[in-house]
């Protein structure tokens, strides 16, 4: 009889079994664009962190988080202050970093996980799908933000593949040790300033999960130094039914004033 994996399993694999334990993962990768007619190119590196908890209650997978992703310069891996618009000319972007603080999902319990197993490498892949389609927070009837994104509708994807041993899959504990697979589709970052031009980008990324009892202090380098100065994603947020998930277009939309006003301005902040 095959195994079925419920959201008991997911929490061990992702999160922790102690729902007050704040778990780490961290992650490097690409972005690419792809524009209609030309050859995709890499346009970023990138390098993010998320911490969470999660727990049952009342047959709801309750997941409470916040990460950060910084966008790279693709050939030095500096993080980047500014960019230049190959597409537009624009010079000089300001870049706004991915920092989503809360990120919050309620989940119905009873969900069973997709599980694909490799019995002659003994390990197991937990597999995530979420498709994202809902209206644009940076649509407005006065056209406001149409240069950033003109789109009447959000259009994105979050594809993730959770790996380990399947031994330690099966066993009752907390896994330590868990590798991911994270990519994104999605339109164009607001800053990018792409908002009437046809594409997308993919987000191509790996990394692992922190061992539990993992700081802020042991994510990478720099992602430790960047958060001494953002102190909130040293650990998760309690889950909060009336707080909503921030995301990189409602970030943009809530600290417009700033983006336009202090075009030196750090981000994140």
């Amino acid at each position: 009889m095959t195994k079925k994996y419920t959201a008991k399993d997911l929490i061990r694999v992702r999160y922790a079994n102690d729902p007050t334990a704040d778990t780490f993962f961290q992650w490097e990768g690409s972005v690419l664009a792809f524009v209609p007619g030309e050859a995709p190119k890499t346009i970023f590196k990138c390098v993010g962190m998320n911490v969470s908890k999660a727990r049952i209650e009342n047959d709801k997978l309750l997941i409470a988080g916040r990460e950060l992703t910084y966008y790279l310069d693709p050939k030095t891996g500096e993080k980047l202050k500014t960019w230049d618009n190959p597409w537009t000319g624009e010079k000089k972007l300001p870049v706004i970093h991915i920092a989503n603080d809360p990120v919050q999902m309620p989940l119905p319990a009873a969900i069973p996980l997709e599980v694909r197993h490799n019995p002659s490498g003994g390990t197991s892949a937990i597999l995530s799908e979420i498709p994202l389609f809902y209206p644009n927070p940076l649509y407005t009837e006065d056209h406001k933000f149409d240069v950033y994104d003109a789109n009447r509708m959000y259009e994105a994807g979050e594809l993730f593949t959770f790996k380990c041993t399947t031994e330690d899959l099966d066993q009752a504990e907390t896994l330590d040790r868990v590798d991911v697979n994270w990519s994104r589709i999605s339109k164009f970052a607001p800053f990018m300033k792409m908002g009437g031009k046809q594409g997308y980008l993919v987000y191509h990324c790996t990394g692992y999960k922190l061992p539990q009892g993992s700081t802020a202090e042991d994510l990478y380098p720099f992602l430790a130094k960047e958060i001494c100065s953002l102190q909130n994603y040293a650990h998760a947020p309690e889950y909060d039914p009336q707080a909503k998930s921030v995301s990189s277009w409602t970030y943009f939309r809530d600290h417009f004033d700033r983006y336009q006003n202090e075009p030196e301005a750090t981000w994140p902040f």
